[in-house]
């Protein structure tokens, strides 16, 4: 079996092993619109100062990414389990390659990202129009693509640390990014630098329609170095619990 025949087969296995469990993902959706939207309309509005600005920064830097990952029992365990390492050295047992389940994992992980912020992003784009904010439907669409460039590449992150280490090493590496994300956030602010999320969209409405390209592009770069980088980790890291 080829590569990407391989990597496919191993894609549709799991999405549809989590198919109900998509929900959550939903639930979680609806979750972040209801928190983010009244900062969302007041940021459009220019009324978000302090908490507000701040608070819209750091919730689409940390939360975007993880539209990505279904929230199954797999992902409630690893901590305590270990239960990606188990995963995967069950997958090492089978006439699987390493590269079949590495360019396996981050196809699975662009479908489900997608899917959860075409929903996110449309629902929001809705919303925003229903509450009185004039934002025109093409540079809306740029805006989402943006972000999900941005997403897709600090998901993939995500994914390296996720099978390629063991479930304490992922713990603490998701704890010094969201440290990371809340002192870039917070600096920003206090600086007064404006709003990462304000800004896209008016530099999107401004003309300038490179940005989703610009961050499409690392993503897709991301997406082939993450392949190689998982490929090797897997065939280098231990399994041991």
């Amino acid at each position: 079996m080829g590569v990407w025949k391989g990597a496919w087969f191993l894609a549709k296995h799991e999405l549809a092993k989590d198919r109900w469990k998509s929900l959550f993902t939903l639930l979680m959706i609806g979750y972040v619109l209801l928190f983010t939207l009244p900062l969302f309309r007041d940021v459009i509005n220019g009324e978000s100062e302090g908490l507000s600005s701040f608070a819209t920064d750091f919730i689409y830097l940390t939360i975007l990414p993880v539209f990505g990952f279904v929230m199954n029992q797999t992902m409630m365990r690893y901590w305590k389990d270990n239960s990606y390492t188990k995963k995967m050295a069950q997958w090492r047992t089978l006439p699987i390659s390493s590269r079949q389940i590495a360019l396996g994992r981050i196809i699975q992980l662009t479908i489900v990202l997608f899917a959860a912020q075409l929903v996110f992003f449309l629902l929001q784009y809705i919303m925003a129009r229903n509450l009185g904010s004039e934002i025109s439907a093409g540079s809306f669409a740029l805006y989402a693509l943006t972000w999900f460039g941005y997403s897709l590449t600090m998901a993939i992150g995500y994914v390296y640390w996720e099978v390629g280490h063991s479930g304490r090493t992922y713990f603490f590496f998701n704890i010094i990014y969201l440290c990371a994300m809340l002192l870039i956030a917070l600096g920003i602010s206090l600086m007064k630098m404006g709003n990462i999320v304000m800004n896209s969209l008016q530099a999107i409405e401004g003309g300038s329609w490179w940005f989703p390209l610009l961050t499409l592009s690392i993503s897709a770069a991301a997406f082939w170095i993450g392949v190689n980088r998982i490929e090797s980790r897997l065939e280098n890291r231990t399994y041991s619990a």
